[in-house]
Protein backbone atom coordinates (compact mmCIF):
# COMPACT_ATOMS: atom_id res chain seq x y z
CA UNK A 1 0.00 0.00 0.00
CA UNK A 2 2.34 2.78 0.79
CA UNK A 3 4.28 1.86 -2.59
CA UNK A 4 1.01 2.63 -4.41
CA UNK A 5 0.26 5.85 -2.15
CA UNK A 6 3.59 6.75 -2.99
CA UNK A 7 3.47 6.36 -6.75
CA UNK A 8 -0.15 8.02 -6.92
CA UNK A 9 0.98 10.98 -4.90
CA UNK A 10 4.01 10.84 -7.71
CA UNK A 11 1.79 10.44 -10.49
CA UNK A 12 -0.60 13.56 -9.42
CA UNK A 13 2.70 16.18 -8.91
CA UNK A 14 4.01 14.51 -12.54
CA UNK A 15 0.32 15.59 -14.14
CA UNK A 16 0.01 19.28 -12.29
CA UNK A 17 3.78 19.61 -13.36
CA UNK A 18 2.81 19.17 -17.42
CA UNK A 19 -0.44 21.59 -16.41
CA UNK A 20 1.87 23.78 -15.89
CA UNK A 21 4.14 23.54 -18.96
CA UNK A 22 1.53 22.37 -21.29
CA UNK A 23 -0.02 26.25 -20.30
CA UNK A 24 3.01 28.09 -21.80
CA UNK A 25 2.82 28.71 -25.37
CA UNK A 26 6.98 28.36 -26.00
CA UNK A 27 8.30 25.66 -25.96
CA UNK A 28 11.97 25.45 -24.10
CA UNK A 29 13.18 22.70 -26.04
CA UNK A 30 12.35 24.18 -29.36
CA UNK A 31 13.29 27.72 -28.57
CA UNK A 32 15.98 27.58 -26.52
CA UNK A 33 18.12 24.34 -27.43
CA UNK A 34 20.53 25.96 -29.96
CA UNK A 35 20.69 22.46 -31.85
CA UNK A 36 18.55 20.21 -34.50
CA UNK A 37 21.46 17.79 -35.31
CA UNK A 38 19.19 15.49 -34.10
CA UNK A 39 15.55 17.08 -35.55
CA UNK A 40 13.25 14.79 -37.48
CA UNK A 41 14.58 15.37 -40.95
CA UNK A 42 10.91 16.54 -42.50
CA UNK A 43 11.47 19.88 -43.82
CA UNK A 44 14.52 18.83 -45.65
CA UNK A 45 12.80 16.21 -47.04
CA UNK A 46 9.69 18.44 -47.80
CA UNK A 47 11.34 20.85 -49.41
CA UNK A 48 13.53 18.43 -51.34
CA UNK A 49 10.58 16.64 -53.02
CA UNK A 50 8.87 19.86 -53.45
CA UNK A 51 11.82 20.99 -55.79
CA UNK A 52 11.68 17.87 -57.43
CA UNK A 53 8.17 18.16 -58.09
CA UNK A 54 8.57 21.89 -58.85
CA UNK A 55 11.21 21.59 -61.87
CA UNK A 56 9.61 18.58 -63.65
CA UNK A 57 6.95 21.33 -63.90
CA UNK A 58 8.90 23.91 -65.31
CA UNK A 59 8.77 25.05 -69.02
CA UNK A 60 12.33 24.50 -70.43
CA UNK A 61 13.87 22.82 -67.41
CA UNK A 62 15.95 19.79 -67.91
CA UNK A 63 18.81 18.31 -65.60
CA UNK A 64 21.36 21.08 -66.24
CA UNK A 65 18.82 23.66 -65.27
CA UNK A 66 17.06 21.69 -62.58
CA UNK A 67 20.28 20.83 -60.99
CA UNK A 68 21.19 24.77 -61.06
CA UNK A 69 18.04 25.07 -58.79
CA UNK A 70 18.60 22.15 -56.74
CA UNK A 71 22.25 23.66 -56.16
CA UNK A 72 20.53 27.12 -54.31
CA UNK A 73 17.94 25.20 -52.82
CA UNK A 74 20.51 23.02 -50.38
CA UNK A 75 22.81 26.11 -50.33
CA UNK A 76 19.96 28.03 -48.72
CA UNK A 77 18.43 25.29 -46.70
CA UNK A 78 21.78 24.41 -45.32
CA UNK A 79 23.01 28.07 -44.69
CA UNK A 80 19.70 28.69 -42.96
CA UNK A 81 19.40 25.97 -40.61
CA UNK A 82 23.48 26.51 -40.19
CA UNK A 83 23.10 28.33 -36.90
CA UNK A 84 21.19 25.86 -35.33
CA UNK A 85 23.98 22.57 -36.26
CA UNK A 86 26.61 21.84 -33.63
CA UNK A 87 30.16 21.56 -35.17
CA UNK A 88 29.04 22.29 -38.75
CA UNK A 89 30.29 25.74 -41.00
CA UNK A 90 29.45 27.91 -43.52
CA UNK A 91 29.95 27.33 -47.19
CA UNK A 92 30.72 31.22 -47.52
CA UNK A 93 33.76 32.15 -49.41
CA UNK A 94 34.46 28.23 -49.84
CA UNK A 95 32.20 27.59 -53.00
CA UNK A 96 32.98 29.64 -56.38
CA UNK A 97 31.32 32.85 -55.84
CA UNK A 98 29.94 32.69 -52.80
CA UNK A 99 31.11 35.82 -51.30
CA UNK A 100 28.11 37.16 -50.27
CA UNK A 101 28.10 37.86 -46.37
CA UNK A 102 24.32 36.23 -45.33
CA UNK A 103 22.19 38.10 -42.59
CA UNK A 104 22.96 36.79 -38.65
CA UNK A 105 20.62 36.53 -36.35
CA UNK A 106 20.45 39.74 -33.60
CA UNK A 107 21.65 37.79 -30.60
CA UNK A 108 19.10 39.70 -28.38
CA UNK A 109 16.95 38.29 -30.04
CA UNK A 110 15.08 33.97 -29.94
CA UNK A 111 14.98 32.38 -33.62
CA UNK A 112 13.49 28.57 -34.69
CA UNK A 113 15.96 27.62 -37.08
CA UNK A 114 13.25 25.65 -39.04
CA UNK A 115 10.92 28.78 -39.70
CA UNK A 116 14.18 30.92 -40.80
CA UNK A 117 15.19 27.68 -43.35
CA UNK A 118 11.66 27.48 -43.87
CA UNK A 119 11.17 31.09 -45.03
CA UNK A 120 14.49 31.24 -46.93
CA UNK A 121 13.45 28.28 -49.28
CA UNK A 122 9.95 29.96 -49.97
CA UNK A 123 11.87 32.78 -51.68
CA UNK A 124 14.25 31.02 -52.72
CA UNK A 125 12.04 28.01 -54.54
CA UNK A 126 9.54 31.61 -55.65
CA UNK A 127 12.48 33.05 -57.76
CA UNK A 128 14.10 29.53 -59.23
CA UNK A 129 10.63 27.96 -60.12
CA UNK A 130 8.58 31.07 -61.36
CA UNK A 131 8.03 28.76 -65.19
CA UNK A 132 6.65 26.34 -62.60
CA UNK A 133 3.29 28.51 -63.29
CA UNK A 134 0.88 30.07 -60.47
CA UNK A 135 -0.71 26.37 -59.18
CA UNK A 136 2.47 25.38 -58.91
CA UNK A 137 3.94 28.20 -56.80
CA UNK A 138 0.80 27.86 -54.44
CA UNK A 139 2.14 24.91 -53.73
CA UNK A 140 5.56 27.14 -51.99
CA UNK A 141 3.04 29.02 -49.67
CA UNK A 142 1.16 26.42 -48.77
CA UNK A 143 4.44 24.12 -47.64
CA UNK A 144 5.66 27.26 -46.20
CA UNK A 145 2.73 28.07 -44.36
CA UNK A 146 2.57 24.18 -42.84
CA UNK A 147 5.45 24.84 -40.82
CA UNK A 148 4.24 27.84 -39.54
CA UNK A 149 1.35 26.16 -38.36
CA UNK A 150 3.09 23.70 -36.29
CA UNK A 151 5.13 26.46 -35.43
CA UNK A 152 2.71 28.42 -34.07
CA UNK A 153 1.46 25.85 -31.94
CA UNK A 154 4.56 25.81 -29.36
CA UNK A 155 6.12 29.05 -30.39
CA UNK A 156 5.48 32.90 -28.82
CA UNK A 157 4.53 35.13 -31.80
CA UNK A 158 7.90 37.26 -31.69
CA UNK A 159 9.89 34.35 -32.15
CA UNK A 160 7.97 33.40 -35.22
CA UNK A 161 8.22 36.82 -36.26
CA UNK A 162 12.00 36.83 -35.82
CA UNK A 163 12.55 34.04 -37.82
CA UNK A 164 10.27 34.40 -40.60
CA UNK A 165 12.53 38.14 -41.04
CA UNK A 166 15.86 36.57 -40.76
CA UNK A 167 15.08 33.87 -43.39
CA UNK A 168 13.32 36.22 -45.75
CA UNK A 169 16.78 38.21 -45.48
CA UNK A 170 18.84 35.47 -45.95
CA UNK A 171 16.43 34.06 -49.58
CA UNK A 172 16.50 37.72 -51.05
CA UNK A 173 20.65 37.64 -50.37
CA UNK A 174 20.83 33.90 -51.80
CA UNK A 175 18.58 34.86 -54.66
CA UNK A 176 20.64 37.70 -55.40
CA UNK A 177 23.87 35.37 -55.22
CA UNK A 178 22.09 33.19 -57.61
CA UNK A 179 21.79 35.77 -60.21
CA UNK A 180 26.15 35.96 -60.84
CA UNK A 181 26.23 32.55 -62.71
CA UNK A 182 24.45 34.14 -65.62
CA UNK A 183 21.95 31.15 -66.04
CA UNK A 184 18.82 32.30 -64.29
CA UNK A 185 16.83 32.56 -67.43
CA UNK A 186 19.07 29.50 -69.17
CA UNK A 187 15.32 27.80 -69.60
CA UNK A 188 14.25 30.56 -72.02
CA UNK A 189 16.09 29.10 -74.69
CA UNK A 190 17.84 25.94 -74.55
CA UNK A 191 19.18 26.09 -77.87
CA UNK A 192 21.04 29.24 -78.65
CA UNK A 193 22.93 30.27 -81.57
CA UNK A 194 26.70 28.28 -81.18
CA UNK A 195 28.89 27.42 -84.30
CA UNK A 196 30.66 24.25 -84.27
CA UNK A 197 34.02 23.83 -85.43
CA UNK A 198 34.27 22.93 -88.89
CA UNK A 199 36.15 19.58 -89.28
CA UNK A 200 35.92 15.91 -89.50
CA UNK A 201 34.69 13.99 -86.58
CA UNK A 202 32.39 16.59 -85.70
CA UNK A 203 28.78 16.20 -84.12
CA UNK A 204 26.23 16.67 -86.80
CA UNK A 205 22.23 16.33 -86.57
CA UNK A 206 22.15 12.92 -84.78
CA UNK A 207 19.24 10.29 -86.36
CA UNK A 208 16.25 9.24 -85.78
CA UNK A 209 15.36 13.15 -84.64
CA UNK A 210 18.05 14.91 -86.69
CA UNK A 211 18.07 18.30 -84.40
CA UNK A 212 19.85 20.75 -86.07
CA UNK A 213 20.88 22.47 -82.66
CA UNK A 214 22.62 22.05 -79.41
CA UNK A 215 21.41 21.50 -76.49
CA UNK A 216 22.64 24.59 -73.85
CA UNK A 217 26.05 24.89 -75.64
CA UNK A 218 27.52 27.50 -73.39
CA UNK A 219 26.59 25.17 -70.73
CA UNK A 220 29.65 23.99 -69.53
CA UNK A 221 31.12 27.97 -68.58
CA UNK A 222 28.85 27.84 -65.88
CA UNK A 223 30.79 28.57 -62.78
CA UNK A 224 31.07 25.38 -60.95
CA UNK A 225 30.25 25.34 -56.93
CA UNK A 226 33.82 23.57 -56.61
CA UNK A 227 36.28 25.22 -59.03
CA UNK A 228 38.26 22.18 -59.24
CA UNK A 229 35.08 20.19 -60.31
CA UNK A 230 35.93 21.73 -63.41
CA UNK A 231 39.05 22.88 -63.43
CA UNK A 232 41.35 20.26 -62.29
CA UNK A 233 39.25 17.05 -63.79
CA UNK A 234 40.43 16.12 -67.22
CA UNK A 235 39.68 12.96 -69.08
CA UNK A 236 42.18 10.20 -68.66
CA UNK A 237 42.55 9.09 -72.50
CA UNK A 238 40.47 10.53 -75.47
CA UNK A 239 38.42 9.19 -78.41
CA UNK A 240 40.29 10.17 -81.56
CA UNK A 241 37.95 10.31 -84.89
CA UNK A 242 38.85 7.71 -87.05
CA UNK A 243 37.56 5.53 -89.81
CA UNK A 244 39.75 3.30 -90.35
CA UNK A 245 38.57 -0.40 -89.64
CA UNK A 246 41.39 -1.02 -86.79
CA UNK A 247 40.37 2.06 -84.75
CA UNK A 248 39.51 1.93 -81.87
CA UNK A 249 36.33 4.19 -83.17
CA UNK A 250 35.31 1.82 -85.58
CA UNK A 251 35.37 -1.34 -83.44
CA UNK A 252 33.58 0.60 -80.78
CA UNK A 253 30.82 1.64 -83.74
CA UNK A 254 30.58 -2.32 -84.76
CA UNK A 255 29.59 -3.03 -81.23
CA UNK A 256 26.77 -0.44 -80.87
CA UNK A 257 25.48 -1.44 -84.52
CA UNK A 258 25.50 -4.89 -83.11
CA UNK A 259 24.06 -4.08 -80.42
CA UNK A 260 21.09 -2.10 -81.05
CA UNK A 261 19.75 -4.54 -83.92
CA UNK A 262 20.47 -7.54 -81.58
CA UNK A 263 18.53 -6.47 -78.32
CA UNK A 264 16.44 -8.93 -76.98
CA UNK A 265 12.92 -7.99 -75.13
CA UNK A 266 15.00 -8.19 -71.70
CA UNK A 267 18.09 -5.72 -72.96
CA UNK A 268 14.99 -3.05 -73.89
CA UNK A 269 12.93 -3.28 -70.80
CA UNK A 270 16.42 -2.85 -68.96
CA UNK A 271 16.84 -0.11 -71.25
CA UNK A 272 13.28 1.50 -70.62
CA UNK A 273 14.10 1.44 -66.95
CA UNK A 274 16.58 4.13 -67.45
CA UNK A 275 14.78 5.49 -70.65
CA UNK A 276 14.58 9.68 -69.32
CA UNK A 277 12.51 10.22 -72.23
CA UNK A 278 9.73 8.30 -70.78
CA UNK A 279 9.25 9.96 -67.72
CA UNK A 280 10.82 12.56 -65.28
CA UNK A 281 11.49 10.38 -62.68
CA UNK A 282 13.73 8.14 -65.27
CA UNK A 283 16.49 11.13 -65.41
CA UNK A 284 20.10 10.67 -63.88
CA UNK A 285 19.18 14.00 -61.52
CA UNK A 286 15.83 12.90 -60.54
CA UNK A 287 16.31 8.86 -60.02
CA UNK A 288 19.03 9.81 -58.12
CA UNK A 289 17.51 12.23 -55.80
CA UNK A 290 14.26 10.11 -55.11
CA UNK A 291 16.66 7.26 -54.31
CA UNK A 292 18.39 9.27 -51.56
CA UNK A 293 14.96 10.41 -50.02
CA UNK A 294 14.14 6.83 -50.42
CA UNK A 295 17.58 5.62 -48.45
CA UNK A 296 17.55 8.53 -46.10
CA UNK A 297 14.13 7.72 -44.59
CA UNK A 298 14.65 3.87 -45.16
CA UNK A 299 18.34 4.13 -42.81
CA UNK A 300 16.66 6.72 -40.08
CA UNK A 301 19.08 9.37 -40.68
CA UNK A 302 18.61 12.91 -38.79
CA UNK A 303 18.24 15.94 -39.95
CA UNK A 304 22.01 17.18 -40.38
CA UNK A 305 22.60 13.86 -41.77
CA UNK A 306 20.13 14.33 -44.54
CA UNK A 307 20.65 17.77 -45.10
CA UNK A 308 24.07 16.94 -45.70
CA UNK A 309 23.67 14.22 -47.98
CA UNK A 310 21.48 16.92 -49.98
CA UNK A 311 23.83 19.39 -49.74
CA UNK A 312 26.64 16.63 -51.32
CA UNK A 313 24.52 15.20 -53.73
CA UNK A 314 22.92 18.83 -55.36
CA UNK A 315 27.08 20.09 -55.74
CA UNK A 316 27.64 16.53 -57.19
CA UNK A 317 24.95 16.88 -59.67
CA UNK A 318 25.22 20.45 -60.25
CA UNK A 319 28.76 20.34 -60.96
CA UNK A 320 29.07 16.81 -62.49
CA UNK A 321 26.96 18.58 -65.60
CA UNK A 322 28.67 21.22 -66.33
CA UNK A 323 31.85 19.08 -66.30
CA UNK A 324 30.32 16.70 -68.79
CA UNK A 325 29.00 19.69 -70.98
CA UNK A 326 32.25 21.75 -70.70
CA UNK A 327 34.09 18.22 -71.85
CA UNK A 328 31.55 17.42 -74.51
CA UNK A 329 31.72 21.15 -76.32
CA UNK A 330 35.92 21.07 -75.97
CA UNK A 331 36.00 18.07 -78.27
CA UNK A 332 32.33 17.96 -80.37
CA UNK A 333 33.01 14.23 -80.97
CA UNK A 334 29.92 13.02 -83.69
CA UNK A 335 27.93 10.05 -81.85
CA UNK A 336 27.94 6.85 -82.70
CA UNK A 337 24.70 6.51 -85.08
CA UNK A 338 26.26 9.33 -86.78
CA UNK A 339 29.56 7.33 -87.50
CA UNK A 340 27.65 4.09 -88.22
CA UNK A 341 25.81 6.03 -91.13
CA UNK A 342 28.81 7.10 -92.44
CA UNK A 343 31.16 4.26 -92.06
CA UNK A 344 28.72 1.13 -91.78
CA UNK A 345 25.11 0.83 -92.58
CA UNK A 346 23.97 4.18 -93.95
CA UNK A 347 20.82 3.33 -93.94
CA UNK A 348 20.83 3.12 -90.13
CA UNK A 349 18.44 4.12 -87.73
CA UNK A 350 18.34 3.76 -83.59
CA UNK A 351 15.28 3.18 -82.06
CA UNK A 352 15.67 5.49 -79.77
CA UNK A 353 16.59 8.94 -79.33
CA UNK A 354 19.07 11.02 -77.68
CA UNK A 355 19.67 14.91 -76.70
CA UNK A 356 21.15 17.08 -79.59
CA UNK A 357 25.08 17.05 -78.25
CA UNK A 358 28.32 15.86 -78.72
CA UNK A 359 28.92 12.18 -77.71
CA UNK A 360 32.32 12.25 -75.54
CA UNK A 361 31.68 12.09 -72.30
CA UNK A 362 28.40 10.70 -71.59
CA UNK A 363 26.73 12.80 -68.80
CA UNK A 364 25.08 10.25 -67.31
CA UNK A 365 27.94 7.74 -66.79
CA UNK A 366 30.00 10.89 -64.71
CA UNK A 367 26.56 11.44 -62.90
CA UNK A 368 25.58 7.94 -61.67
CA UNK A 369 29.55 7.26 -61.12
CA UNK A 370 29.65 10.35 -58.66
CA UNK A 371 26.39 10.15 -56.99
CA UNK A 372 27.14 6.39 -56.58
CA UNK A 373 30.28 7.03 -54.93
CA UNK A 374 28.32 9.32 -52.19
CA UNK A 375 25.65 6.68 -51.66
CA UNK A 376 28.45 4.15 -51.00
CA UNK A 377 30.32 6.59 -48.64
CA UNK A 378 27.22 7.63 -46.62
CA UNK A 379 25.62 3.99 -46.50
CA UNK A 380 27.99 1.47 -47.25
CA UNK A 381 30.04 0.32 -50.40
CA UNK A 382 28.73 -3.18 -50.22
CA UNK A 383 25.17 -2.22 -49.12
CA UNK A 384 22.43 -3.98 -51.16
CA UNK A 385 18.94 -2.31 -51.65
CA UNK A 386 15.89 -2.13 -53.24
CA UNK A 387 15.59 0.74 -55.60
CA UNK A 388 11.59 2.29 -55.58
CA UNK A 389 11.90 5.32 -57.33
CA UNK A 390 10.44 4.06 -60.27
CA UNK A 391 7.44 1.83 -58.74
CA UNK A 392 4.67 4.93 -60.22
CA UNK A 393 5.86 4.39 -63.60
CA UNK A 394 2.75 2.65 -65.33
CA UNK A 395 5.08 1.82 -68.43
CA UNK A 396 7.07 -0.37 -66.57
CA UNK A 397 6.55 -4.15 -65.89
CA UNK A 398 9.41 -3.93 -63.64
CA UNK A 399 9.02 -1.18 -61.75
CA UNK A 400 11.33 -2.17 -58.77
CA UNK A 401 14.80 -3.47 -58.74
CA UNK A 402 16.85 -5.41 -56.59
CA UNK A 403 20.75 -3.98 -56.90
CA UNK A 404 24.11 -6.07 -55.01
CA UNK A 405 25.55 -2.28 -54.79
CA UNK A 406 25.10 1.53 -55.80
CA UNK A 407 28.36 0.98 -58.45
CA UNK A 408 26.36 -2.16 -59.82
CA UNK A 409 23.34 0.38 -60.42
CA UNK A 410 25.52 3.22 -61.59
CA UNK A 411 27.49 1.24 -64.09
CA UNK A 412 23.98 -0.38 -65.48
CA UNK A 413 22.43 3.36 -65.69
CA UNK A 414 25.47 4.43 -67.44
CA UNK A 415 26.29 1.32 -70.00
CA UNK A 416 22.69 1.05 -71.10
CA UNK A 417 23.49 4.13 -73.44
CA UNK A 418 24.94 1.26 -75.92
CA UNK A 419 21.72 0.11 -76.38
CA UNK A 420 20.47 3.44 -77.75
CA UNK A 421 23.71 4.17 -80.34
CA UNK A 422 24.11 7.33 -77.82
CA UNK A 423 27.64 6.82 -76.95
CA UNK A 424 30.43 4.89 -77.56
CA UNK A 425 32.21 2.98 -75.34
CA UNK A 426 34.96 5.04 -74.21
CA UNK A 427 32.73 8.03 -73.86
CA UNK A 428 31.17 5.92 -70.79
CA UNK A 429 34.20 4.79 -69.61
CA UNK A 430 35.97 8.05 -69.38
CA UNK A 431 32.99 9.31 -68.08
CA UNK A 432 32.56 6.99 -65.18
CA UNK A 433 35.86 7.58 -64.36
CA UNK A 434 35.42 11.70 -63.95
CA UNK A 435 32.68 10.90 -62.06
CA UNK A 436 34.22 9.50 -59.30
CA UNK A 437 36.89 11.99 -59.38
CA UNK A 438 34.50 14.72 -58.97
CA UNK A 439 32.56 13.14 -55.72
CA UNK A 440 36.04 12.53 -54.44
CA UNK A 441 36.23 16.55 -54.67
CA UNK A 442 32.43 16.80 -52.91
CA UNK A 443 33.25 14.45 -50.45
CA UNK A 444 36.77 16.17 -49.32
CA UNK A 445 34.65 19.50 -48.77
CA UNK A 446 34.65 19.72 -44.82
CA UNK A 447 31.33 20.54 -43.86
CA UNK A 448 31.89 20.16 -39.99
CA UNK A 449 34.51 21.32 -37.93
Amino acid sequence: MTFIRTSLKGMICLIAFFLMTSCQKESTQITNNPFINNADPTLVQDWTSLSIDLSNACNGFNDLISSRAHYYMALTMYEALLPGLRNYQTLQVRLANFQTTLPVADQSKNYNWMIVSNHALAIVATELFKASGTQNLERITQLRDKYVKIASNELNEEIIRNSKELGNEIGWKIRDYSLLDGRSDAHLNNYPVFSLPSKEGCWIPTPPDYSAKLLLPYWGETTPALVENVVGILPSRLLLYNTSQSSIMYSEAVEVYNMTNNLSASQREHYEYWNQAKDHEATALNHNLLLMLQLCEDKGLRLDQTLELYVRMAITIYDGYILSWKTKYTYNLLRPSSYIKQNINRYFIPDYSCNPVPDFVSENALVYSACSELFGNYFGYRTSFMDYTQSSRANLRESKRYFESFNIMAKEAAYVDLFSAAYFRTSIDIGFQMGFDLSQNVLSLKLQY
